[in-house]
């Protein structure tokens, strides 16, 4: 069988820096080919240069075994390659229909001819069985969705050789299994598809063969039907990881924080729950079950409308971040890049801009010296992996990056801590790391709500779990040999049938 695509000996160097080292491999039609590795592998800089994003130093790429010379991303569409970005590529003033077709705008006379834009959307979308507007501003959409109209986007373009970095990254089981019958399709069609993630769970599901990349090599190609998950990780961090779960058993203590007939009318309804020290609280269900706006509500960067919030067994009004701060109460968003980061500013800015943070001795007055004392203790205790405190927060890894919002929130001590995905878009070790930041917050008796669309990691780090479903707290269990499947039912409504 010829390869739709071959890339022969490719490397690639910045500075004096070699990110990729003579990398050789084949994708053919019909084929999803997985590519895993740690972040700083060389997985996205692979893409970028078949996307002609980067050039590259060295090699070739053949399309249908004629040599091709892609400097742009323009030679790539002509090449019949599209993408779907780990990072969102989306304008948010800007309608469903308008991103989808952002430079390639069809037209009539002189004009964007908006109505064929919108039928060709809404005939996309019904396709796929989307439920979304084509008309409405993606500034007003979920991650979620946004990351859908990602995938839509490419879809448009009518590419044969397809990659996908982290397309699930934030999609919910239902979403992720919609996208999984679209890859079978494009299969069908003998679509070539390269599939980034670090799920590796995701990857037997779907992937003919795994490429697995380490230090910017490849290190070993395989048949996801004879190889071992634990295999795949030992090629991927180049050791053995013992404990993917590395939670100790710890004393659960007092009550921190009880919720009472807590509503938003909108997202969540009547949700009771509490958290006590020491004990991670897992809250699980689909994107879009409300479970991220109740996080909102508890921080106060969202309102309720009824429902009471209780903290070491006070009645608290929580209608701020500062009021809720000042509760010793914390919160890592779903979103670090908008909502957790300043992406330009340095590491040491970054984990002292709580206002709260212990580097203002005076408010709204910064010491650099304790600035400066407080980045470099984080920068060793979080594992953060960085030239120096001084280096900017956009050049860091998606771990490191989430190391930097968790030394921040962690910064102002709090005793509740509200995790949303906080280990979205993470590799391997950074996971194990941050699992184990989470270990440490349960010794020093902090609460834990841990918010996550991975199921696995709900069972490995939670005490309890509940699960919402439609906004309502449908089931709530102690992890005593609990399954996924166990979830499922209930995040799905199964339960309503069974």
């Amino acid at each position: 069988m010829d390869a739709i695509m071959k890339v022969q000996h490719v490397s690639k160097s910045f500075m004096n820096n070699n990110v990729l080292k003579d990398i050789s491999l084949e994708l053919y039609s019909g084929e999803c080919l997985a590519l895993v590795g740690e972040n700083g592998a060389g997985k996205s800089t692979l893409m970028k240069i078949i996307t002609g994003i980067y050039k590259k130093d060295e090699g070739e790429i053949e399309i249908h075994g004629r040599k091709t010379e892609i400097n742009s991303p323009i030679d790539a569409q002509r090449a019949g390659i599209a993408i779907i970005h780990q990072e969102l590529n989306l304008i948010s003033n800007l309608s469903v229909a308008q991103n989808i077709f952002l430079g390639r705008e069809k037209q009539r006379h002189v004009q964007i001819d908006e109505k064929t834009i919108y039928k060709e959307t809404k005939s996309l979308l019904t396709k796929l069985g989307l439920d979304l507007d084509p008309n409405q501003r993606i500034g007003s959409l979920s991650v979620a969705e946004q990351q859908i109209v990602e995938i839509v986007k490419m879809l448009s373009q009518n590419a044969e050789i397809i990659i996908m970095d982290e397309p699930t990254a934030a999609l919910s089981a239902e979403e992720t299994e919609r996208l999984f019958s679209i890859i079978k399709d494009l299969k069908k069609q003998g679509k070539g598809i390269i599939y980034i993630s670090h799920r590796l769970e995701e990857i037997f599901q779907i992937a003919e063969r795994i490429c697995v990349l380490r230090d910017g090599k490849l290190i070993a190609q395989c048949d996801p039907q004879n190889t071992r998950i634990d295999k795949i990780i030992e090629w991927m961090v180049g050791q053995t990881i013992e404990n993917y779960y590395p939670k100790t058993t710890h004393t659960i203590g007092n009550v921190k924080m009880e919720i009472k007939h807590l509503t938003d009318e909108k997202n969540f309804f009547d949700i009771n729950f509490e958290v006590r020290e020491g004990e991670v609280y897992g809250i699980a269900g689909l994107v879009g079950a409300g479970q991220s706006d109740l996080a909102r509500c508890l921080y106060g960067l969202n309102s309720v409308k009824s429902g009471e919030i209780w903290v070491n067994g006070k009645k608290v009004t929580v209608n701020s971040p500062g009021k809720s701060i000042s509760y010793g109460i914390g919160l890592v968003t779903e979103n670090r890049k908008e909502e957790g980061l300043v992406l330009s500013m340095k590491i040491k800015e970054n984990v002292g801009l709580s206002p709260w943070s212990p580097i203002c001795k005076i408010k709204g007055i910064i010491s650099a010296m304790l600035e400066d004392a407080l980045s470099r203790e984080s920068v060793k205790k979080y594992s953060i992996k960085a030239d120096s405190v001084n280096q900017e927060v956009v050049l860091l890894s998606g771990g490191n990056q989430q190391k930097v919002v968790l030394a921040k929130v962690l910064s102002t001590n709090p005793q509740i801590v509200l995790l949303c995905e906080p280990t979205r878009g993470v590799d391997v070790n950074g996971k194990v790391d941050i699992y184990k930041i989470i270990d440490q917050l349960l010794e020093k008796k902090t609460a834990v709500i841990l918010i996550s669309s991975e199921i696995a990691e709900i069972i490995g780090m939670s005490d309890r779990i509940g699960i919402l479903y439609k906004g309502r707290l449908v089931k709530e269990m102690k992890n005593e040999n609990v399954t996924q499947e166990d979830i499922m039912v209930y995040a799905t409504g199964g339960y309503q049938h069974g």
